[in-house]
C-alpha cells in the first residue's frame, strides 16, 4: 500500500512538473512571437491519440505492449496533462465556431467522465468486496430469479406446515415486491441499501406472531435477504462500471472526429494564405 501510495505521488509530482513547463514554455514562446498554437495542438493530437490507443491494448491483451497497469497509470495522468494541454491550447476566450463549441463541450465531457470513472473504480471495487465473492455479471440476474423462487417455496412450506398464513401475507406485501425489485442505477453510491434494512426490520417484528417452525422459516428468509443484498450490490456496482464505459468511450470517439475536423480545417486554410 505504501508502495502504491509513493508511485501515485511521484506520478502527480512528474505531471504537475510538466504541467508547469508546458506554460512556461506557452509563455515563452508567446514573447518570443512563436506558433504556440501549432506547437500544442500537435502535442494535444498526439497525446489524445495515445490516450485512445489504451482501449485498444485492452482489447488485444495478447501483443507485447506492457503491462495493463502501466497503460493505466499513463492513461490517468496523461489524461489530466491533456487537460492543461486544452486549456492552453484553446486560450481563456470563448469558442467562436460551433466547431470549437462542440470540441469544448466533447473534450469537457470526456475529461469530466474520465474523472469520475477514475473516482468509481477506486471507490466502488472495495464496497464490493465487501458484498461478498465477485460474480459473473451476467449469471447475477439468474442467481436473484432463484432466490425469489426459494423465498417463494419457503413461505408456502410454512403455510402448510404451520397451518398459519402470517408468512405469506408478509411475503405477498413485502418480501415479494422487495425480491422483485431492481436496485436503481446510481444506487452503489448510497451508503446504505434502505429496502433492505426495512424488510430486514418488518421481518424481526414479524417474528413474535410465529410459531417455532415459522421461526425456523423466517430465520431461512432473513438468508434469503441478505444474500439479495449482496448480488444486489453486486449487480448495481457491475452494471454502473459497464455504463460508465459505454458512456465515456463514444464520447472519447466523438472527441476523436471532432479533432480531425478541426485538424482538417486548420490545415486547409493554412494552406490558401
Amino acid at each position: 500500500m505504501n508502495t502504491l501510495r509513493a508511485r501515485r505521488w511521484l506520478l502527480s509530482v512528474v505531471t504537475l512538473a510538466a504541467v508547469l513547463a508546458l506554460t512556461a514554455a506557452w509563455w515563452l514562446g508567446g514573447i518570443a512571437l512563436r506558433p504556440v498554437a501549432k506547437y500544442s495542438g500537435e502535442l494535444l493530437v498526439l497525446l489524445l491519440l495515445l490516450l485512445a490507443l489504451f482501449n485498444v491494448r485492452k482489447k488485444l491483451p495478447f501483443l507485447p505492449l506492457g503491462s495493463a497497469t502501466a497503460w493505466l497509470q499513463f492513461h490517468i495522468y496523461a489524461g489530466w496533462l491533456s487537460v492543461a494541454l486544452f486549456l492552453l491550447h484553446a486560450g481563456p476566450q470563448w469558442p467562436r465556431s460551433a466547431l470549437g463549441f462542440a470540441l469544448w463541450l466533447v473534450f469537457l465531457s470526456v475529461a469530466a467522465s474520465g474523472a469520475f470513472g477514475l473516482w468509481l473504480s477506486r471507490w466502488l471495487p472495495p464496497r464490493l468486496t465487501r458484498s461478498g465473492e465477485s460474480l459473473v455479471y451476467e449469471r447475477i440476474p439468474r442467481l436473484r430469479h432463484q432466490l425469489e423462487d426459494e423465498a417463494g417455496n419457503l413461505v408456502r412450506q410454512a403455510e402448510t406446515e404451520a397451518a398459519s398464513s402470517t408468512l405469506a401475507d408478509f411475503h405477498r406485501q413485502v418480501l415479494a415486491p422487495y425480491f422483485a425489485r431492481t436496485p436503481t442505477l446510481f444506487s452503489p453510491l448510497a451508503e446504505d441499501d434502505a429496502a433492505h434494512h426495512r424488510a430486514g426490520h418488518e421481518l424481526a417484528s414479524l417474528r413474535r406472531y410465529l410459531s417455532e417452525r415459522e421461526m425456523l422459516i423466517a430465520d431461512q428468509l432473513a438468508e434469503l435477504l441478505e444474500a439479495k443484498r449482496n448480488l444486489d450490490a453486486q449487480y448495481a456496482g457491475q452494471r454502473l462500471l459497464k455504463l460508465w464505459l459505454f458512456v465515456h468511450l463514444p464520447l472519447t470517439y466523438g472527441l476523436l472526429v471532432l479533432v480531425a475536423a478541426h485538424v482538417w480545417l486548420v490545415l486547409h486554410y493554412s494552406h490558401r494564405f
